[in-house]
């Protein structure tokens, strides 16, 4: 099998406009959770919203295509590509986009305008994000759009993973995009899972999430392909497993096996032990009961393995990004490994995490990463795990 190895990356999120920047703030646990301007919060509990700065007064829709537009030029220009190179690669080259497709106020504006009972073009404005894609990164071959609620964007990962791996393709555009949204806010407001203030994974205190909006796309090369080009190498990727608990609509099943066994099969894909995991990046939402479940599945695997495990949830800084939340969290992974240092989360006091071998942390400190697991676990019982290793022959730039 093709060895699959990550060359490129670009982001933008709440506390941050590129890499560099979103480097910097995790490891200074800077927060891009405040007070929303993307709408107007009144009948919400909350209005704290990791919210991307500069981007006031866009509806919803054109807020994900700026966004989208960002983050794929900031992968190209990491990537040392254009888009003429992406186009030359013509069908060899894909691409798996993970997002929340239902979270566009597009169609809450359609079921609120009724045309004199003709039919609106909104079921064929579902996938304009799609072409607009791959008209700015010239992808020729086929276009893998994930909606498996917020597990869309590992579960984009994998799927790549398995593509190039297989020599189905040999690069891919990777990642997703999700931009705040009313009508998730009130979907997630009516489940009351919403933070009152700034969310606090893996604390007894935690009172639920704050939604974030991101993008974060990646350029996924077969080793052979990014050394015949001279690519700089961030990391490689070497397994990854997608499951289903069965258990519930939006609930996970309370004690944690669904996301134990999604684990688990993502080191059995990549050939390793838990013992060989060095950090774990959860999916750390911030609400009892998922915090409470994915606590018990951490537990149960790396508990006992005779060596300190660092555990932490990207979602304390820039809040849950919905579909597009595995893509951001694979570049605070990619981060943390290349510069050795631990992301914090800054508001965590008390701890749940039980086992005296996890490390967990309101500061940043040192920390040597050879293998990280990165986790979702998504409503409907969806979950994705995605490991990645170090790629010691590749510095980054």
């Amino acid at each position: 099998m093709n060895k699959v190895v990550i060359t490129g990356m670009g982001v933008i999120c709440g506390n941050a406009n590129d890499k560099n920047e979103f480097a910097a703030a995790c490891f200074q646990g800077k927060q891009g959770i405040k007070s929303c301007n993307a709408f107007n919060t009144n009948g919400l509990s909350t209005s704290f919203f990791g919210e991307i700065e500069n981007l006031d007064n866009l509806d919803n829709d054109t807020r994900f295509f700026t966004i989208l537009k960002k983050s794929a030029e900031s992968m190209m220009t990491d990537a040392q590509i254009c888009r003429d190179d992406i186009i030359s690669w013509g069908n060899k080259c894909r691409m798996f986009f993970g997002t929340l497709i239902f979270s566009s106020d597009y169609f809450y504006r359609h079921s609120l305008a009724k045309k004199d009972g003709k039919a609106d073009n909104f079921i064929a404005h579902m996938n304009d994000f799609t072409n607009y894609a791959k008209e700015i990164l010239g992808v020729k071959g086929a276009a893998e759009i994930i909606s498996a609620s917020c597990a869309s964007g590992t579960t984009a990962a994998g799927m790549a993973l398995d593509y190039i791996r297989s020599g189905l393709c040999d690069c891919a555009i990777v990642g997703g995009v999700d931009s705040l949204s009313i009508v998730t806010a009130y979907g997630f407001n009516a489940l009351k899972s919403l933070s009152g203030s700034t969310c606090n994974p893996f604390d007894e205190d935690r009172d639920g999430i704050n939604i974030g909006e991101c993008g974060a796309l990646f350029l996924f090369e077969s080793l052979e392909h990014a050394q015949k080009r001279n690519a700089k190498i961030y990391c490689e990727v070497v397994g990854y497993a997608l499951g289903n608990d069965a258990y519930h609509i939006t609930s996970p099943e309370p004690n944690g096996e669904g996301a134990y066994n999604t684990m688990k099969a993502a080191l059995d894909d990549a050939k390793i032990k838990p013992t060989d995991i060095d950090y774990i990046n959860a999916h750390g939402t911030g609400t009892i009961i998922n915090d409470g479940m994915e606590t018990k599945a951490i537990e149960k695997l790396f508990g006992n393995v005779g060596k300190n495990i660092s555990v932490s949830s990207t979602k304390s800084l820039v809040g849950h990004c919905m579909g597009a939340s595995g893509a951001i969290e694979l570049a605070s992974i990619i981060l943390s490994m290349k510069n050795k240092k631990y992301i914090p989360m800054p508001n965590l006091q008390k701890n749940i995490l039980n086992a005296a071998n996890f490390q967990v942390s309101n500061k940043t400190f040192d920390l040597n990463i050879d293998y990280a697991i990165s986790n979702s676990f998504a409503f409907s019982g969806n979950s994705a795990a995605l490991v990645v290793k170090n790629f010691k022959g590749g510095e980054v730039n």
